[in-house]
């Protein structure tokens, strides 16, 4: 059987991925690229008679490549053996994608172009003709929709038809470019030193890619190449009076993109509505209220919500409890299941509507395209605070996860301003801060602003990381934050089928964390907590719990908590609540659990929050409130951050700055609600 390696290109958010999920039947292979930690998804399936493998490679915008994707998308298009490239386009946004296929095509590899999300184009009233683009460029075309299944066969049919048959690219630039790369050719003694063509050298070395310069710079013919070269760039900057070469070549391959684009596609009818939208939606003055309003509803509806099922479901554990309680007989066993774990996860579990009514809110704002016009909205505001509008991105996935949040941050160029919002994430609530946020607001707040404290909460921590970053800007990284642009999605009704997909794999995964890792941590809390039970001292106890304080306040748990005590002491907290910060380093969520644990002894049939209300006084929930917002995320950030960043200084830095800012707002706040 006849095997045929692909390689799948195409910038960010062309529709590659469901490309590779419509591919019926293939056997998907997730991985890492070699050496870094860049994830590499291989598909492999057969269709009449041929053996597909597809590498499906991280988008990238151009072959300058800026983010640690694009270098990997980069160096495998430049050094890996494939039969052919699969170039998956927008055509919504030909031109801008077809400016990046005039690159890839000077490779002078075999390549077919899929137009993706076609069904969108074509229902608007556009329509793109690719067998004219085949007569103009000789790159087979095919119109495809990967999110309806449609044209994927003819897809493949011209794949096979292309691996079959001879390729010559017919790419013709401007007459002033065309004239450049024919006087530098002319001084290349060989014609193939590498897997590169002697044209596409020559354009890449023109173009001042650094990758293509490494390789030819060694070469006995660059010698007498080198002045050519340099004259041949002087020349083109005096043509076209322009100082940056790369520019140069951007807007000659623009216009040649624009130019195809005329020739081949109808345009769709505009949309008006979506015209008169934006002029609210991203007005310089009513899209920032407007986008503040979205985010206060979104708590507003967390709150009311989330808190329906909350009673339900602690009721549920109670009787789940004892039940338990009355099966396993009377012991150890029975004491660290029934007054440990399940009380610990019955209060993590508690808060899940609640993030998931979060999430929700934020997938609606994505899928419909109005998380782009945040980010544009946002620009403006975070340029004065020393960052860019692409940060808007990273700093929301962090109310979600600061996981996908720092590796969100790749995709910002500038080394600065992606230094500046990964040491600021942590500002950002993430989803697991939520039950800690949702136990203490709703036990120390009336229920009539607990929605409003909610949303203070995380604007105020996402306000404070801005004034973080503008500090860090003018010290640490000066200079000014890098030029922000971006093209407007299409607005587009949300999948819900998408949306509660989405939902469903978080609930499972908090679920799943609820019943693993922070069932074992409140074992852990509760083993600590219990031992070592000294039985001779509890006949002086009249009742159970009594005994039960007795053992507490002589565990392992209380050494631990009164030797960090102090440096907790001048917040208001006593043992418990030091350990219980503590504990939130591991998981957030963790610490609704080990306060579960270590008041359970006053819990009776009172809730949690009851007893808490009872044991901490509101100067002190301040106090944690404000800790909890700014200081370190869990182990898992902190390991993902130091993936991401190398150099120890800055790791350093990250694992001091957030806790000694952490507690002196938290003190501060103390002593302003005491």
């Amino acid at each position: 059987m006849n095997k045929i390696k692909i390689i799948l290109v195409g910038q960010p958010n062309v529709g590659k991925s469901y490309l590779v999920n419509a591919v019926s039947g293939a056997t998907l292979h997730v991985g890492n690229f070699t050496g870094v930690t860049v994830a590499k998804k291989k598909i492999d399936f057969e269709f009449k008679g041929y053996q597909f493998e597809i590498i499906d490679l991280p988008g990238l915008y151009s072959l300058h490549a800026y983010t640690p994707e694009e270098e990997v998308s980069k160096k495998y298009i430049y050094e890996s053996d494939y039969d052919l490239i699969l170039n998956v386009l927008d055509a919504n946004q030909l031109q801008r994608g077809l400016g990046f296929t005039l690159q890839i095509a000077d490779l002078g590899k075999k390549m077919v172009c899929a137009f993706n999300m076609y069904d969108e184009f074509s229902q608007n009233g556009g329509s793109i003709n690719t067998q004219q683009f085949e007569k103009i460029t000789a790159i087979s075309a095919v119109n495809t929709s990967a999110k309806e299944k449609f044209g994927l066969e003819t897809l493949f049919d011209t794949v096979i038809k292309t691996y079959k048959n001879d390729y010559n690219s017919k790419i013709q630039y401007s007459d002033k470019i065309e004239d450049a790369v024919e006087k530098v050719t002319s001084c290349v003694k060989v014609d193939k030193f590498s897997t590169f063509s002697k044209r596409f050298t020559v354009i890449r070395l023109l173009d001042e890619d650094p990758d293509v310069y490494k390789i030819v710079h060694g070469k006995p013919f660059f010698s007498d190449c080198a002045p050519r070269l340099i004259e041949t760039k002087s020349q083109l900057k005096t043509l076209e009076d322009q100082e940056d070469i790369p520019t140069i070549f951007n807007d000659e391959r623009n216009a040649t993109a624009k130019g195809y684009v005329h020739q081949i596609a109808q345009s769709a009818t505009p949309k008006k509505l979506t015209d008169k939208i934006d002029t609210i939606l991203i007005h310089p003055l009513l899209g920032l209220p407007i986008f503040l309003f979205f985010m206060w509803l979104i708590f507003q509806l967390t709150f009311t919500l989330g808190a329906i099922p909350m009673d339900y479901i602690d009721a549920g554990f109670t009787a789940f409890s004892e039940a338990i309680g009355s099966i396993v007989p009377a012991g150890f066993i029975s004491k660290a299941i029934v007054e440990g774990i399940i009380p610990a996860i019955g209060a993590v579990v508690m808060f899940l509507p609640n993030i998931l009514v979060l999430f929700l809110g934020i997938n609606l704002l994505e899928q419909t395209g109005y998380m782009a016009r945040a980010a544009y909205v946002m620009d403006g505001l975070l340029k004065k605070f020393g960052l860019q509008g692409r940060s808007f991105v990273p700093l929301v996935s962090g109310f979600g996860c600061t996981v996908p949040a720092y590796m969100a941050a790749r995709t910002l160029k500038n080394p600065k301003d992606r230094m500046i919002t990964m040491l600021v994430l942590s500002f950002m609530s993430c989803g697991a801060r939520l039950p800690v946020y949702t136990l203490l607001v709703g036990t120390f707040f009336t229920a009539s602003i607990q929605a409003n404290v909610m949303f203070a909460i995380y604007i105020g921590g996402a306000v404070m990381g801005l004034i973080v970053a503008k500090i860090l800007r003018l010290t640490l990284f000066h200079g000014e934050s890098e030029p922000f642009a971006m093209e407007m999605p299409k607005y587009r009704f949300p999948s819900f089928k998408a949306i509660f997909l989405d939902l469903w794999i978080k609930a499972k995964m908090y679920l799943k964390k609820a019943g693993t890792f922070i069932a074992v941590a409140a074992f852990v809390v509760w083993f600590l907590s219990s031992f070592p039970a000294q039985t001779s001292q509890l006949d002086q106890f009249e009742s159970q719990q009594e005994q039960n304080s007795y053992i507490l306040e002589n565990s392992y748990l209380s050494d631990i908590g009164k030797i960090v005590e102090p440096l907790f002491r001048p917040l208001g907290f006593d043992w418990k609540e030091s350990v219980a910060v503590l504990s939130g380093l591991a998981a957030k969520e963790v610490m609704v659990s080990t306060m579960a644990v270590l008041y359970h002894s006053d819990i009776e049939d009172k809730r949690l929050s009851d007893v808490i209300k009872a044991n901490v006084s509101f100067a002190v929930a301040v106090a944690m409130i404000i800790l909890v917002m700014f200081y370190s995320p869990c182990f898992a950030s902190i390991g993902t951050f130091f993936v991401e960043v190398p150099q120890w200084r800055w790791r350093l830095f990250y694992l001091i700055y957030p806790n000694l800012f952490a507690w002196v707002a938290a003190y501060i706040g103390y002593k302003l609600a005491s």
